[in-house]
């Protein structure tokens, strides 16, 4: 089985007819009920992905719209499951059917392929730089938990295991407690920075 690939993506646009033709579309195939395929959104608008190379393994999961008809703002909100990485050109080729007026904002994590992507040119969306995985005593089961800033992930690894950053710049302490060895061989706790695009 593959690796899972969990990307949060927000779609905002200053039209309505485009963002709306997908969530109308997202929702007839499944969305809002918490299982859409993916291949089929791809063949609901006519994309060839096995030729284009297009990677549909996955579903969305969730999915929701805010929009503000005075203002002409729509923002859609939805998240992805899928195998090994992010499926952004999905979507960047659906944009290009609907007339390239999406601004496509996602946030990518897959733990096992160090996949830790955010494009979010503004930082509206996604500004948090760090990403927790985590498993065993004396640590809470976590895949995917993000902290605003690397030092906050830090200090969090500190209050729990009681062990101060010293001298360690926020570098070493990194590698420190990426590399720390717990009496269980099943237990980690690492802190990954995300990587702006």
């Amino acid at each position: 089985m593959a690796n899972l690939c969990d990307t949060q993506f927000i779609i905002t646009c200053g039209s309505k007819e485009p963002i709306m033709n997908l969530w109308e579309s997202m929702k007839e195939l499944g969305a809002e009920k918490g299982y859409m395929p993916l291949h089929q959104l791809a063949e609901h608008y006519g994309i060839d992905y096995e030729k284009k190379c297009i990677s549909v393994r996955g579903h969305v999961y969730w999915a929701d719209i805010e929009a503000n008809e005075e203002d002409d703002l729509y923002k859609l909100s939805f998240d992805v499951e899928s195998a090994w990485s992010p499926t952004i050109e999905l979507f960047e080729e659906i944009d290009s059917k609907l007339g390239e007026l999406f601004n496509i904002h996602y946030r990518a994590i897959e733990c096992g392929c160090d996949i830790f992507i955010v494009h979010d040119p503004t930082y509206s969306f996604f500004p948090e730089e760090a990403c927790v995985s985590s498993t065993g005593n004396p640590f809470e089961d976590c895949l995917e938990d993000c902290f605003d800033t690397v030092a906050d992930a830090i200090n969090h690894w500190s209050s729990i295991m009681g062990i101060s950053q010293g001298d360690r710049t926020e570098d070493e302490m990194l590698d420190y407690i990426n590399g720390f060895e717990y009496d269980d061989e099943n237990t980690y706790f690492y802190i990954n920075r995300f990587v702006f695009e």
